[in-house]
C-alpha cells in the first residue's frame, strides 16, 4: 500500500491562485468521487482551506506522479485550463508525506503556527471522505496519528497559550493602524470560525462598535447579541461602509462582495477619514483595484504575513518541541506500517508450522490414542509451546527487518513457503462501510479513546 500526498499552500503558491484552487463545499464530493475513480486509487481525502489544498491517496503498489495530480486539479478546476500548476505542487510518498500530514494537522505548517482551525478543518475532510467510503485502514491510522500529534502539541507544549490566528492577526494589524479602538466602527462580514474568532478578538480589543453582516439573518441575529454587537442585512452593505472605520471580511463567497463600483460610491459620500479594509477571505472578497481612492487601504491574507512573524518567532523554540512530538507519532505509525507488511508472512508461517504439526501428531495417533486424554492435551500443549519458542525469534526479526522483500525472500526459502504470498494484510475494498461493519484498528479513538 503506497500513500501519497501532492498539493499547493501560502508557502509555495500566491493567493491569486490558491483563490482558484481551492474547492467549494458543494463541490467536494463531486471531487472527491472524481478522485476515487481514477485508476489505481483505493483511498481519498482532500484537504481544502484558505491556505492549502492538499490531495492524499492510496493506492495499492506504485505511487501516483506528479503528473497524476496536476491533471486532476486541471481536470476539477476548468478555471485553471492553460495556466501551468507544477510550479506550485509538492509531492510527496511514504513516510514524509505522513510526517507532512501530521505537522499540517498539529498547525506546524500553517500560516500563523498553533492556529485551532486546521484541526477541525481537518476532522471535517477525513469525516468527508468516510462518508463517501473513502477512507480505509491506511487513511483511518494516518489520521489517527495526525489528531493524536495536534492533542499531544497542544498539551505538551506552549505553542497554543496565545491566542493566535489568521483574525487574531487581523487584529493585531488593526491595533496597529488605530491604536485606539474604543471610538472606531468596526464592519465584520461574515460568520464562519474566521469571522466569529475576529469578533471575539475585537470584543476583546474594546472597539467601540461592531456590526455584523450576514445573509442569515437568525444567525446574524444571535451571534451579533452574543458578541454584543449590532445586526445589519447585506442590503445596508453601501451605508454600512459609509459610516465604517474599519472592514474586515470573511465569508465563503465566491465572488466580490466590495467592488470598484460600490467605493466609488461609498468614498463620494464618506466624511474626511481613512477606510481600512482586511479581505481574509479566500477566494477574496475585496475588490483589489479599491485601492486606488484616496483614504481607502486595503490588506489580503498575504499581507498578514508580515504581522504573523513577531509571533511566530515567539513561538519557534515550541515549534521545536512540537516536531519531536510529531516524530514520535511518525515512529508510530511506521511501526503499524511494518507490523502490517509483515502479518501475511507471519500467518504463512504459522499456518505452514501448525500443518506440519497436526500432520505430525496424526502420525503418531495410534500411539497417542492408547494415553489417557489430559496426555494427550499436554502433548498438544507441548508441541504448540515449542514451535512457537522456536519460531519466537523469527517472527522478532521479521518485524524488526528494515527491508520486508528480502525477509519475506529468505523466509520464504527457508521454510518451503508459497512464493506468491500476498504483501500487505487483508483490508476492506473502498466501497465498504468503514463505520459499520468493518473494524478498523483503532476506530474508538475517534470518540476519544487513545489508539491502540
Amino acid at each position: 500500500m503506497k500513500l501519497t500526498l501532492a498539493g499547493v499552500n501560502h508557502k509555495t503558491t500566491p493567493i491569486e491562485i490558491r483563490e482558484r484552487l481551492a474547492y467549494p463545499k458543494e463541490h467536494l464530493n463531486d471531487a472527491l468521487k472524481a478522485l476515487s475513480r481514477r485508476e489505481g486509487v483505493l483511498e481519498a481525502m482532500i484537504l481544502s482551506t484558505c491556505n492549502r489544498v492538499e490531495i492524499l491517496v492510496v493506492t495499492a503498489h506504485v505511487s501516483p506522479d506528479p503528473e497524476f495530480f496536476l491533471s486532476f486539479l486541471q481536470e476539477t478546476h476548468p478555471v485553471l485550463q492553460g495556466h501551468s500548476l507544477r510550479p506550485y505542487l509538492y509531492h510527496l510518498t511514504g513516510q514524509e508525506a505522513a510526517l507532512h500530514f501530521f505537522e499540517v494537522t498539529a498547525s506546524l505548517d500553517s500560516l500563523v503556527i498553533g492556529e485551532p482551525q486546521i484541526t477541525g478543518q481537518v476532522k471535517e475532510a477525513y469525516e468527508r471522505a468516510r462518508s463517501l467510503h473513502l477512507v480505509g485502514p491506511m487513511l483511518n491510522q494516518v489520521f489517527q496519528r495526525a489528531i493524536s500529534s495536534s492533542k499531544r502539541v497542544r498539551t505538551e507544549t506552549g505553542i497554543s497559550n496565545l491566542p493566535v490566528s489568521i483574525s487574531y492577526a487581523a487584529c493585531q494589524l488593526a491595533r496597529k493602524i488605530f491604536q485606539d479602538m474604543r471610538d472606531k466602527n468596526v464592519l465584520l462580514l461574515g460568520g464562519g470560525d474566521m469571522a466569529q474568532l475576529t469578533a471575539r478578538h475585537m470584543r476583546k480589543m474594546g472597539v467601540g462598535t461592531l456590526t455584523l453582516m450576514l445573509r442569515d439573518e437568525k444567525k446574524g441575529k444571535e451571534l451579533a447579541a452574543e458578541y454584543q454587537a449590532l445586526y445589519s442585512p447585506f442590503s445596508e452593505l453601501e451605508n454600512a461602509l459609509v459610516h465604517s472605520d474599519m472592514v474586515v471580511c470573511s465569508t465563503g463567497a465566491d465572488t466580490y462582495l466590495i467592488n470598484e463600483k460600490m467605493v466609488a460610491s461609498v468614498h463620494s459620500r464618506r466624511k474626511a477619514g481613512t477606510l481600512f479594509m482586511i479581505d481574509i477571505a479566500v477566494p477574496r472578497n475585496i475588490d483589489p483595484a479599491i485601492t486606488r481612492y484616496s483614504g481607502i487601504f486595503l490588506y489580503n491574507i498575504d499581507d498578514l504575513k508580515t504581522v504573523v512573524e513577531a509571533n511566530q518567532r515567539e513561538r519557534e523554540y515550541e515549534a521545536l518541541q512540537a516536531r519531536e512530538i510529531v516524530r514520535e507519532e511518525l515512529s508510530t505509525f511506521a511501526r503499524w506500517l511494518a507490523d502490517r507488511s509483515t502479518v501475511p508472512l507471519i500467518q504463512s508461517l504459522r499456518n505452514h508450522t501448525e500443518s506440519l504439526r497436526i500432520a505430525e501428531l496424526d502420525r503418531y495417533q495410534a500411539v497417542l490414542a492408547n494415553l489417557p486424554p489430559e496426555t494427550r492435551e499436554k502433548v498438544d500443549l507441548l508441541t504448540r509451546s515449542l514451535i512457537n519458542k522456536i519460531l519466537h525469534p523469527t517472527y522478532q526479526a521479521i518485524r524488526q527487518s528494515p527491508d520486508v522483500d528480502e525477509v519475506r525472500e529468505w523466509v520464504t526459502k527457508c521454510y518451503g513457503l508459497p512464493a506468491d504470498l500476498p504483501r500487505s494484510a487483508e483490508e476492506p475494498s473502498p466501497g465498504e462501510n468503514i463505520s459499520g461493519s468493518v473494524s478498523l484498528p483503532g476506530s474508538s479513538f475517534l470518540e476519544g479513546e487513545s489508539p491502540a
